[in-house]
């Protein structure tokens, strides 16, 4: 039996979060020169454990995925939210978030997500929508900017 857990991410796990965010975005295909231009953007640091709230999905004694969230005075900012390759499409993205949707957001202010192409529709099946495009790296490359209202 596989048991699974989330749990308040420490400063201990940023090696082992940082692989599952590099695995993670890799896994839709990127060239490794889109990597390594994305690649500061995708690792944690610890000043993101003081200024976010971040959650660790331990399956079997193994993280397996993390969210990150950031609140400021306007908006609740899903910073980071990946799951291992091998376990996306099997629930465990929704888990992860919608637990961290009670965990952290108190408030009646927006949830934005700054969303990979990718991760799109997974954001919409969660109530977001997308509002905007913000362009990335390489040139010509755009995120969908997506937001949920609360109710």
């Amino acid at each position: 039996m596989n048991s699974t857990e989330i749990i308040l991410a420490q400063i201990e796990d940023i090696n082992e979060l940082n692989c599952v965010s590099f695995a993670s975005k890799k896994h839709w295909g990127y060239p490794e020169e889109w990597m390594e231009l994305w690649r500061d953007d995708l690792l944690l640091t610890e000043t993101d454990f003081e200024k976010q709230q971040i959650y660790k999905l331990v399956l079997d004694e193994r993280i397996i995925g993390f969210c990150a969230i950031q609140e400021s005075t306007e908006v609740y900012d899903v910073t980071n939210l990946w799951v291992e390759p091998m376990y996306i499409g099997n629930g465990f993205g929704k888990l992860l978030f919608s637990f961290c949707i009670e965990k952290v957001v108190f408030n009646n202010k927006p949830i934005i997500v700054e969303a990979d192409p990718n991760a799109e529709a997974f954001y919409a099946s969660q109530g977001f929508v997308t509002y905007a495009q913000k362009e990335s790296l390489p040139k010509g490359r755009f995120l969908p900017l997506m937001k949920m209202e609360l109710s």
